[in-house]
């Protein structure tokens, strides 16, 4: 049996940890970054630089087709998988959403934007669609009124970790259930439904929770800062329905 993590930061490296710690033989786990993971840690630990430092054999995805007995665990894997091209079928996707809502891209994003009162994640096995497999598990947590993008992600990454641990052993002695998804009941969103470039300036007059909501999904360190009637912004407080806001001292933007 060979167990495979497939993805990036935290999350992924967290989870490899866990495998490790469960005494699964070095030479039985495969480590298969995201295309993006140059092996140095940035805001985020490298995937790829701690299963080098471990002895954890890093692959392409292609090496992983023809591989019968392969477990593959998808914590923010940026590829899509190809069912098709696995001869296991045993390949499982950690999804920063409560499916079936906010399946595809920008989940964290999108959720903040549109003032969700809960967020979660979701531990499914893969299908021929797009994050529309089985559900076997879920936990879900509570989106503060004030928390931005860069909050709720540190705080998908880690449910995350404890989902994949309270799922681990289930998954390698196949004894868990599966629940279909009523994708009807959710939405789905490509990589091209959100333009940051394009919304990233945000102008207002009156204080509404529609703003805040706004500013606060583009609050995210690593990436951006919003500009907010001109200024760059690192914090949106929302009380007794006005906006109080911080401008940004370490401004550094991707865009």
């Amino acid at each position: 049996m060979y167990i495979c993590i497939a993805g990036k930061n935290k999350c992924a490296v967290n989870a490899l940890k866990l495998i490790i710690k469960n005494k699964i033989k070095k030479s039985n786990i495969l480590v298969l970054p995201n295309n993006s993971d140059k092996g140095k840690d940035t805001w985020q630990p490298s995937l790829k630089r701690f299963a080098k430092k471990n002895g954890i054999r890093i692959v392409k995805q292609t090496q992983l087709y023809s591989v019968r007995n392969l477990i593959l665990f998808s914590l923010e894997y940026e590829k899509i998988i190809d069912l098709n091209k696995f001869r296991s079928k045993s390949l499982y996707n950690l999804h920063f959403s409560l499916l079936p809502k906010y399946r595809g891209c920008h989940t964290n994003f999108l959720q903040i934007y549109n003032g969700e009162k809960y967020s979660g994640v979701t531990l499914h096995q893969m299908d021929k669609g797009i994050d529309t497999g089985p559900i076997i598990d879920q936990i879900k947590f509570k989106i503060k009124i004030n928390d931005t993008a860069y909050d709720n992600y540190k705080k998908l990454m880690f449910v995350a970790v404890n989902l994949f641990k309270k799922n681990f052993t289930k998954i390698i002695n196949k004894k868990y259930v599966l629940k279909k998804q009523i994708l009807s009941k959710g939405n789905y969103f490509s990589r091209k439904s959100v333009n940051y470039n394009k919304i990233i300036s945000v102008k207002f007059k009156k204080s509404s929770l529609k703003t805040h909501n706004k500013i606060r999904s583009l609050i995210f360190p690593a990436y951006q800062y919003p500009l907010v009637n001109e200024v760059r912004v690192s914090k949106s407080i929302y009380k007794n329905k006005k906006i109080y806001l911080t401008a940004a001292t370490d401004y550094k933007s991707k865009y």
